[in-house]
């Protein structure tokens, strides 16, 4: 491909949507071109990552791995889609198995080189970390909707106490700062960011986001954790757990579509609220608070993707008629 329609091909990429043509052309540079043949593994679930790839042509597929050593598959990419980015936002491994379905053309990007144009507060970097809270948002939201059509039903309807948020002070700096999620931010982006809302508590067992719903707020917990679930024909399944440092309710605010999940309080929890105009302000500007806030959110809904994957092949397994654990360390809730 020449540089000339190596850039055109990534203007036609979601990814990196509002990235201008000059900066396209600079990305284009700094791509390598593979050539596939079918059935060619790109690499396994649990390897280091090298980067990310842009598949051209062809199309990929993706598996995990079961108990038992068997594997299943739960998505095919094709052209203009992105595979790999999950360990580049969050410094993990590949958390599924890619390989190469029929003869198939990608381009590479580098793990160092996606670091060095992220990492810069520049126009494209800012237009990157949106690309990637929407293409992981997409992504999520198909993992979520896989496994509530498996677990069968229909959404639990079943009234849920209404959240009760008492407003309050910030909590101290200090406090914050022991976080783990804001440990490597300097002191004026992360201010810029935690002033954006108000800070609120609120008792166990309160629905924060009904799934379904339209959300309105975004939510940061502060202390305590919120349980990310799916309720269908009486099974509840946990999909992920806002810690401290975890942010939730996010989705809507993203594409504007229902929310995939409810959130709900598990222990007494202090919240930051962010409503929807200083959420889509940060999201949208480019300034520091901004750098801080993105990289949060991205961070935060990698996580879900890697959590979302425990509770289906947990289910896989047990649709089977197995009782293996789906995974070590933190199993699905179900009751």
């Amino acid at each position: 491909m020449s540089d000339d329609e190596v850039a055109a091909f990534l203007a036609t990429v979601p990814l990196f949507a509002g990235v201008p043509e000059a900066d396209l052309a600079e990305l284009g540079h700094l791509l390598r071109r593979r050539e596939l043949p079918a059935g060619e593994i790109l690499w396994r679930e649990g390897e280091e990552s090298g980067g990310m790839l842009l598949i051209v042509d062809g199309r990929v597929s993706l598996s995990v791995s079961l108990p038992g050593g068997r594997e299943v598959g739960f998505g095919s990419l094709g052209p203009a889609a992105i595979l790999g980015e999950v360990p580049l936002v969050d410094g993990g491994r590949h958390l599924a198995t890619a390989r190469a379905e029929s003869p198939a053309t990608v381009l590479q990007l580098r793990r160092a080189d996606f670091a060095a144009l992220v990492s810069r507060r520049h126009a494209t970097a800012f237009a990157i970390k949106r690309g990637i809270a929407r293409h992981a948002c997409g992504r999520l939201r198909v993992q979520l909707e896989s496994l509530a059509a498996a677990l069968g039903g229909e959404p639990s309807h079943d009234a849920k106490p209404p959240a009760e948020l008492a407003f309050c002070p910030a909590p101290d700096s200090g406090y914050v700062r022991r976080l783990a999620t804001f440990r490597a931010f300097e002191s004026l982006a992360l201010w810029a960011f935690l002033t954006a809302g108000r800070y609120a508590r609120c008792p166990a067992g309160r629905t924060l986001v009904g799934e379904g719903e339209v959300t309105t707020a975004c939510y940061l917990t502060m202390n305590g954790a919120v349980e990310k679930v799916i309720v269908r024909g009486g099974r509840r399944v946990r999909v992920g757990l806002a810690g401290p440092g975890q942010a939730f309710g996010y989705e809507s605010l993203i594409d504007g579509r229902p929310a995939p999940t409810a959130a709900i309080t598990r222990e007494r929890c202090l919240l930051l609220v962010l409503p929807d105009e200083p959420f889509q302000r940060l999201f949208h500007e480019e300034t520091i608070g901004s750098h801080v806030f993105l990289d949060v959110i991205n961070r935060d809904v990698i996580a879900s993707l890697r959590q979302a994957l425990r509770p289906q092949a947990w289910l896989a397994t047990s649709l089977e008629g197995t009782s293996t654990p789906a995974a070590a360390g933190d199993p699905p809730a179900r009751r």
